[in-house]
């Protein structure tokens, strides 16, 4: 499932987890990186969680704040319907 989440919602998704877990090196330790990886991801710099990283995120925000991760996955999950309904209407 993680490779279908964007950029975007992977980067909300960290944001939450920093906010629930209260620091950048709080959430670097429960996914065993380092807190500049953290930092980058927060910047939007182009950067964001590998697979591998975001399927930790996933499992930490579901299990601390499940209903706000929800609402991410499920706005992430309409914005691709939403895509995929102007593609298949020719992009119009």
């Amino acid at each position: 499932m993680c490779e279908y989440i964007s950029r975007a919602a992977r980067s909300e998704l960290v944001q939450l987890l920093v906010e629930e877990l209260g620091s950048i090196s709080g959430l670097a330790k429960e996914v065993g990186i380092s807190h500049v990886a953290v930092l980058k991801w927060l910047r939007l710099e182009n950067i964001h969680p590998s697979n591998t990283n975001l399927k930790r995120i996933l499992e930490l925000a579901l299990e601390l704040k499940p209903d706000e991760a929800l609402k991410v996955l499920l706005r992430d999950l309409d914005k691709h319907a939403t895509m995929m309904d102007k593609f298949g209407k020719g992009g119009k």
